[in-house]
């Protein structure tokens, strides 16, 4: 498998790649060949042309180029290349743009590891039934008094960047269960309408994961207006795939209780589950800072990619992978 995650200076760097190495197992093997197209031979071709494609683009200045970190776009994109390159762009944007939400993902910062210590949000250690990651919010685990929109943004992506990198959440995808018994006008006063519509806009266009579900346990009478216009920012796709559970006995009648944290009738007390968390944010902080040194020409890049990866494509100037069948 591929470990170099380095960011590299105008892209072009290595010269050569550690070859990729399948460790996943027949039965992920079948499931990303009939959901994502996946085989061997398209994804060399597609880790090679999207490598070609960022080493070309003079707007991208600084990105890793390692084969689990293209992989995010192009299993999220079921390896098209131009819209899988228009994600990539579009990812590095959003970071550079947004500083607050997606730079220091640093578990040592006092006010991050905060928040992730009060049990906002968790990843559970076990998937579903269908093998995807769950990721659990809880509004009433929150102090209101420390924390800002842009801090609790800044948790969400760290745990997405964590989890990012794994293989079996990138082929399978993600479920997000969100516990709002405790969803107070205080909380929703956090958010700006700006702040949403950027949130709604990083989640379908920026950020590389395959979301099969949003679980929305208890959501307050209150709280309907602002789900009804969050909802109304969503594709059709993601709109279908939101569940409300009026409470926490329905949601856990819904999973597999063996896999949730004691406190909504599993095994595993939660505070087990944030240490587990937290070590995995550990062993992934060096990368994730060096994240911060990715760098596009933002004047460059606003519609950019898609038009001009199909142009190269068309013009062959992308190595010799014309053959290769595009969305």
């Amino acid at each position: 498998m591929d470990t170099d995650t380095h960011v590299y200076d105008n892209c072009a760097n290595p010269a050569s790649y550690t070859p990729y190495t399948w460790s996943l197992g027949d039965k992920l093997r079948k499931t990303a060949k009939s959901e994502l197209r996946e085989d061997e031979n398209l994804r060399n071709q597609s880790l090679a042309q999207m490598r070609e494609w960022i080493a070309k683009s003079p707007h991208i200045k600084r990105c890793r180029t390692d084969a689990l970190f293209l992989l995010r776009f192009l299993r999220t994109k079921k390896f098209s290349i131009p819209q899988s390159c228009a994600m990539l762009e579009k990812y590095l944007t959003v970071r550079q743009t947004n500083p607050a939400w997606f730079q220091r993902l640093d578990i040592e910062d006092p006010e991050l590891e905060a928040i992730i210590d009060g049990g906002y949000i968790v990843p559970l250690p076990e998937r579903d039934e269908h093998g995807r990651q769950v990721v659990l919010s809880v509004a009433g685990n929150l102090d209101l008094t420390r924390v800002s929109s842009s801090l609790l943004a800044r948790a969400h992506i760290l745990v997405q960047e964590v989890l990012a990198d794994d293989e079996q959440s990138q082929i399978c995808g993600y479920t997000q269960c969100i516990d709002e018994r405790e969803l107070s006008m205080k909380l929703m006063g956090l958010w700006s309408l700006v702040d949403i519509r950027k949130a709604a806009d990083c989640i379908q266009n920026g950020l590389p994961s395959r979301i099969n579900g949003f679980h929305l346990i208890g959501l307050p009478s209150t709280a309907a207006t602002l789900l009804e216009f969050c909802v109304s920012l969503l594709s059709d796709k993601l709109r279908k795939r939101i569940n409300l559970f009026r409470t926490v006995d329905d949601f856990a009648n819904k999973m597999n209780r063996k896999i949730l944290p004691k406190e909504y009738g599993g095994v595993v007390p939660m505070a087990d589950m944030i240490a587990q968390f937290k070590e995995r944010c550990r062993a992934k902080r060096a990368q994730l800072l060096a994240m911060d040194e990715m760098h596009i020409e933002l004047s460059k890049a606003p519609g950019y990619c898609a038009e001009s990866c199909r142009r190269d494509l068309e013009a062959g100037m992308i190595g010799s992978f014309r053959k290769l069948e595009v969305d």
